[in-house]
């Protein structure tokens, strides 16, 4: 420390004229009081206490040399920038802050370091010795606090603490020690993943926030993916999440770099999977797959079924499936490759089929423009007292959370329909038009935006229950004109044309019905004395056969089932929260968890391996309810979601693939 006399020659004065009310501060005008390290030198007479007492949020400016001419003003004013600030914190009582004072400080310590002054701790790197101040380091770095916690118990008094260390290099620690005792360093593109791969190993975490913020900014195509493994290696969440989305955002720029060529199977296979993997055509994604495997494909052509399985495949064109996908030598030899080819082209070749279909390779990426769509069909409106049937049909997208408008239905007062998809098509069947019972089955196109009358079904009814077997759709029970139907008949999408089955057992109407395990499910409903049906009835579609059981504990109607995971889920009716669950290998039925409303009249689908329950009336009286919720069967709970475009019921709800333009 340079040394200089504990005081100065001359004190100044602060006069009552010189007091102003700004900034709750007291600033001094000696620069020269302050000492070679940021200290200030003081004295009982430094300040002499105002004649009039300061409050709280009273400012005393010291001006002794305002007096002094124009000039002395000058030097002033000049004296300002290395003031030292006072604040009240009482009557007479000032509290100092010197914010040169850490800078100061450190700039000691580096050239205490320099010239080995005070320092305790030998650090020996690849021969070259780096003498510090324990202290120094050891506020910085969690791990060098640890280790020289450890070391100092063993080492004898007197003795400097010496570490040799290999899993650094000198010019790496020379670096870390510059930012440790002076706060900056000079960052590049090449030397910043070395530095963040030591600060984060030696754990200096301060400056692994910089080089993490400048590694975020230097993200290019070139280098996303070494970031992303480098991050993913060090647990560094902030910014392997930027490189992950950089990446997913940017594979078309990506694909063409050779660093995709070295990536592992593995990370190769996460990155090519993902969703929001940000690419226009899936041929980029096969392109890859195969590019990556043939730049060494005697040790990598082991891979090439598993990176397959992730490309979707059924979103290839058609001409270029066949074309060159069908003709790759590396496929042709690969049973499983080509199992992944037929499944694509069965996609392809049998649109009405595609919800039996479902794999991870039929769902769209986000980037395609097409999503994967839960669509409101009609039903009626209720806004307090007021009822109509409604004409909207709406689809929700769970991606991005929003409401599209789809085409509206073709006609205005149609009741107790049912509706189902198949493909990406949508059937209507049935329901009463103005109280009377038709049979029109109306279709709606998902690509062209439009609904079609397609054939009739052979018996008008209304409140049936419908579902799609093996590409062909059922059309089960039901009212008709004379009361309960028994009838049940299938409509086949490729000829158009129906065809009567064998009937049901029980004559029921508002019952639920789907499929499960190959078989056709119809639960309760409302018997031929108006009164619920506690039965279960189940078809054979291959035997063309029904059998039945009766059960106290199937008491459903007006509600809606689906299946998940084997199981079939009966959801609400008669104004209930309760959700049913049938177990067809067992053939036992349990409860499950009750949803948040109570919903009868509500429609239900299944969506990304979750059910969603939508609208419905709480009781006869109402109210219609404005909100889905879903039912996660990882959680075994149900959630509430946001709300339905309004408040409905007696409607219909499927799911499709739909393409939603972007905005």
């Amino acid at each position: 420390m340079p040394s200089q006399p504990p005081y100065p020659s001359a004190q100044p004065t602060v006069t009552p004229s010189a007091l102003t009310a700004q900034a709750n501060q007291v600033v001094h005008p000696n620069p020269h009081s302050v000492m070679g390290n940021g200290h200030l030198a003081s004295h009982p007479g430094l300040i002499q206490p105002p004649a009039l007492p300061l409050t709280n949020g009273q400012v005393a400016v010291a001006a002794s040399v305002a007096a002094q001419g124009q000039s002395a003003t000058a030097d002033n004013h000049e004296s300002l920038n290395g003031l030292q600030m006072l604040r009240t914190v009482g009557m007479g009582k000032y509290k100092f802050s010197d914010p040169g004072h850490p800078k100061e400080m450190l700039k000691e310590l580096n050239q205490q370091r320099r010239a080995k002054e005070f320092t305790d701790l030998k650090i020996i790197v690849e021969g070259k010795e780096f003498e510090v101040h324990q202290n120094v380091l050891a506020s910085c770095s969690l791990y060098f606090k640890d280790l020289v916690k450890r070391s100092s118990g063993e080492k004898r008094n007197g003795e400097a603490l010496e570490l040799n260390m290999s899993n650094i290099s000198a010019d790496v620690l020379e670096q870390l020690l510059e930012f440790v005792y002076t706060g900056s360093l000079v960052i590049d593109s090449a030397n910043a993943k070395t530095l963040l791969e030591a600060a984060n190993k030696f754990q200096f975490n301060t400056f692994c926030k910089v080089c993490v913020s400048f590694l975020e900014k230097q993200l290019t195509a070139v280098n996303c993916l070494g970031v992303l493994a480098m991050a993913e290696a060090m647990s560094c969440t902030e910014l392997h999440n930027m490189a992950k989305a950089f990446a997913l955002q940017n594979f078309p720029e990506v694909a063409g770099q050779e660093e995709i060529l070295n990536v592992s199977k593995e990370d190769l296979v996460t990155y090519l999977s993902n969703d929001s993997l940000n690419t226009k055509t899936e041929e980029l994604v096969y392109e890859t797959v195969i590019k990556w495997i043939k730049q060494d494909s005697k040790a990598r052509v082991q891979n090439l079924s598993e990176l397959l399985a992730v490309v979707r495949l059924p979103f290839i064109h058609p001409s270029y499936l066949l074309n060159v996908v069908d003709n790759e030598e590396l496929i042709k030899s690969s049973e499983a490759c080509r199992d992944l080819v037929n499944e694509a082209k069965r996609y392809h070749m049998l649109p009405h089929a595609r919800q039996e279909m479902q794999t991870p390779r039929t769902r769209p990426r986000l980037s395609a423009g097409v999503a994967e769509v839960i669509v409101l069909v009609g039903g009626r409106q209720a806004i307090g007292m007021n009822q109509r049937s409604l004409t909207a049909v709406t689809c929700f997208n769970p991606q991005n959370s929003k409401w599209y408008p789809l085409a509206s239905l073709p006609f205005y007062d149609r009741e107790f329909f049912s509706v189902i998809s198949a493909g990406d098509n949508i059937y209507l069947s049935g329901g009463t038009d103005s109280g009377v019972m038709v049979a029109d089955v109306w279709c709606y196109m998902s690509l062209l935006d439009n609904w079609n009358l397609v054939s009739r079904m052979t018996v008008a009814r209304c409140r049936h229950s419908s579902l799609v077997y093996d590409g062909k759709l059922y059309t089960i029970g039901g009212l008709g004109v004379l009361g309960n139907l028994d009838h049940v008949e299938r409509y086949d999408t490729i000829t158009n044309q129906w065809e009567t089955v064998s009937p049901l057992p029980k004559p029921v109407h508002s019952a639920a019905a789907t499929v499960c395990g190959g078989k056709v499910y119809v639960f309760g409903g409302v018997n031929e004395a108006g009164r619920s049906a506690g039965v279960l009835q189940s078809y054979v579609p291959q035997t063309n056969t029904w059998s039945f059981i009766e059960s106290p504990m199937i008491d459903n109607k007006y509600a809606p089932a689906v299946s998940l995971n084997g199981f079939i889920f009966i959801l609400g009716g008669a104004y209930a929260r309760a959700t049913t669950i049938y177990d067809p290998d067992k053939g036992n039925i349990k409860a499950g968890p009750n949803m948040n409303h109570s919903r009868q009249f509500c429609s239900a689908a299944v969506l990304d391996g979750k059910i969603y329950a939508t609208g419905g009336i709480v009781s006869s009286e109402g109210p219609a309810l404005g909100n889905m919720e879903t039912f996660d069967p990882s959680t075994n709970a149900w959630t509430l979601l946001q709300s339905l475009p309004c408040p409905l019921f007696r409607h219909g709800c499927v799911v499709i693939k739909k393409y939603i333009q972007s905005g």
